[in-house]
C-alpha cells in the first residue's frame, strides 16, 4: 500500500489503523510507525532532543535511538513537499 504525507519533521499520517511518524534523523526526513519499540506508545506525543536525535516515548520514558529507529524505518522517497510511504497491507 502506498501512504503520502507531509514531508515535515513531526508531521503524521493514520492509515489502515496504524500510525506513521516522519522525522529527522542525520540530516534526513525518515518515515517510522507511530510507537515505541518498548510498548507501542505513540512517538508523536513523546520528545525529541535535537542534540541526540532521540525519542522519548511518553508512556514510560523508553529512549528510541537512531540506530533504533533506523531499524523500523518504512521504505519512503520525498518529492518536494510530500513522502511517498511504502507500507504494509492490513491483514
Amino acid at each position: 500500500m502506498i501512504l503520502q504525507m507531509e514531508a515535515r519533521h513531526w508531521a503524521r499520517q493514520r492509515v489502515a489503523g496504524e500510525r506513521y511518524l516522519c522525522l529527522l534523523q542525520e540530516g534526513e526526513l525518515v518515515v517510522v510507525l507511530d510507537r515505541c519499540k518498548h510498548r507501542g506508545g505513540p512517538l508523536s506525543l513523546g520528545t525529541y532532543d535535537e542534540r541526540t536525535q532521540c525519542v522519548k516515548c511518553p508512556w514510560h520514558d523508553m529512549v528510541n535511538t537512531p540506530r533504533n529507529l533506523e531499524a523500523r524505518r518504512m521504505p519512503s522517497v520525498r518529492v518536494g513537499a510530500v513522502m511517498t510511504v511504502v507500507v504494509p497491507e492490513p491483514d
